[in-house]
């Protein structure tokens, strides 16, 4: 029997979205769903994600239609203090019956903080964690997510990443309540096909990462373990797929389930070394785009953890799943006596991305070597599935540079 293996089940608490809509097409559908609350809603968009799909002319005719009436703005950046702030005064004493964010992580994140900002006083950055003092009351706006993109799973969690200074220092932090949950998450992987390749790698190695750390955290459970396996098989057998072939709809499929997947994992789950890292470096360095920052860090977190699991904790039950990452990789069967040739068709596979997919350096973002040392003084860990030493950690930042 291979002892690595987790055979107890494990107790879970699960937050998902009130309804999920998942298909090709399904962008039709959502009239349906926003007049479940009223026909007032404030639209929010991407800079050109919709509109390079094609659909946004469409979208809107569909509103009028409907008679929906409709307020649009456009999000063209990662959502601050500031920006919200100003939409939360600008709209918090007019009607808003359902806000619908369509477009990709940014876009859903302003939309998903703004659903609650409508129904609290004061700046959203009271709310955030690790910087304000004030819990979200979970009253909030109707919230409808309908990503473009296939990374952040931001569809499908309880959270906003919202970016800010605090004095002198940047940082991004999170707004977090489970009812911050949508309401709805619409997935309509046709939104996904004008994706450029820099933005289907950034958004789906984000993804990739987060069902991988959801996946072998020590706050994993039965049930995001499930979907994290499923999330993970169709990123292996799709990604490049969907990089190389943007138009190949079976592969971004795969890709929207996968973040959708991803998303529900995080939720429910913990993250690891990879976003302990990336939320600090996105604090740190403005203008880094958070899903490239995760790329760069994926490969050099996953040699150093397997390493150690190698050497100190060979039965630690993520020696298992890296192993059954590697068999999903390779189209094989696990088996407990091949642990070493999965370990390293996870290690080779990951670095044959990095050139395959064009997957930048730390070094690309302007960040010295000699920031390691701030870097690795807020850098997170908690969740990892080994303790790593500080010089552990500062090998990640090494491998990744």
């Amino acid at each position: 029997m291979d002892k690595s293996r987790r055979f107890v089940m494990s107790g879970f608490n699960l937050v998902v979205p009130s309804k999920i809509i998942f298909g090709e097409g399904k962008i039709h559908t959502l009239n349906k769903y926003i007049l479940e609350y009223g026909d007032n809603i404030l639209f929010l968009c991407g800079k050109t994600s919709l509109k390079a799909s094609g659909m946004y002319d469409k979208i809107i005719e569909n509103f009028e239609s409907d008679n929906i009436s409709y307020e649009i703005h456009s999000i063209k950046e990662e959502p601050s203090v500031e920006i919200i702030d100003n939409l939360a005064s600008e709209y918090r004493n007019k009607r808003v019956d359902a806000i619908v964010s369509i477009g990709g992580g940014s876009v859903i994140d302003t939309g998903k903080a703004l659903s609650s900002m409508l129904k609290e006083d004061g700046s959203i950055k009271d709310f955030l964690e690790g910087v304000g003092t004030r819990t979200p009351s979970g009253k909030k706006v109707p919230f409808i997510a309908v990503p473009t993109t296939s990374g952040t799973g931001s569809e499908a969690t309880k959270n906003a990443v919202i970016k800010g200074m605090d004095g002198e220092v940047r940082f991004k932090k999170s707004i977090r309540h489970d009812n911050l949950m949508p309401d709805v998450a619409l997935v309509d992987p046709v939104l996904t096909l004008n994706c450029p390749k820099n933005v289907t790698m950034q958004s789906g190695i984000d993804a990739f990462c987060q069902l991988l750390e959801a996946y072998i955290c020590t706050n994993s459970n039965t049930f995001t373990d499930m979907l994290a396996e499923k999330g993970l098989k169709r990123m292996c057998e799709s990604l490049l797929s969907a990089y190389n072939n943007g138009e190949d709809l079976d592969a971004r499929n795969d890709v929207a389930y996968a973040s959708l997947l991803s998303g529900i994992c995080m939720a429910n789950a913990e993250l690891t070394t990879i976003h302990g890292f990336a939320g600090v470096i996105g604090g740190f360095y403005d203008n880094i785009p958070h899903g490239a920052i995760c790329a760069s860090l994926l490969h050099g977190a996953t040699v150093v953890n397997i390493q150690k699991i190698k050497d100190f904790e060979p039965n630690n039950p993520a020696a298992y799943k890296y192993a059954k990452i590697g068999a999903f990789l390779m189209d094989a069967n696990y088996s407990p006596d091949r642990h070493e040739v999965f370990f390293r068709a996870v290690v080779d596979t990951l670095k044959s991305w990095n050139e395959e997919m064009n997957i930048p350096r730390l070094s690309d973002f302007s960040i010295e070597e000699d920031d390691f040392w701030k870097i690795l003084e807020e850098a997170k860990q908690r969740y990892n599935p080994v303790k790593l030493s500080n010089s552990e950690m500062e090998k990640i930042l090494e491998y990744s540079y």
